[in-house]
């Protein structure tokens, strides 16, 4: 039996950065800690999203959330280039997933505006 999920991943460059969410049905609900290989047709299953939270929801809802992919030494950016940045969201994109917000300002290394 299947389980939906609502995953929530980001990416980022060193000045953007993105938010991406998509419902996925999962045999079971991974733990904190643990590792998923997204789908992505276009970049392949390269990339392992590390678990770093799970909601449980009234009424059954499960939210699952993941570290920002590749946080090399807490660096806080996932790619050098703006172009990978961009071609990474617009594969997942194409995969099914929505970003409500989009790519914005990396508030994180930039401070606020």
């Amino acid at each position: 039996m299947a389980v939906d999920v609502r995953v929530s991943i980001w990416v980022a460059s060193p000045t953007r950065w993105a938010h991406l969410e998509k419902v996925i049905a999962m045999s079971v609900v991974p733990r904190v800690g643990e590792f998923l290989k997204l789908r992505n047709r276009e970049l392949g299953d390269y990339f392992p999203w590390k678990v770093t939270e799970i909601t449980h929801r009234e009424g059954g809802a499960i939210e699952l959330s993941t570290e920002l992919l590749d946080n090399i030494d807490g660096r806080w950016y996932s790619f050098e280039s703006e172009s990978e940045l961009d071609e990474c969201f617009q594969s997942y994109l194409g995969e099914g997933w929505t970003s409500e917000r989009g790519i914005v300002r990396n508030t994180r290394l930039l401070g606020p505006e």
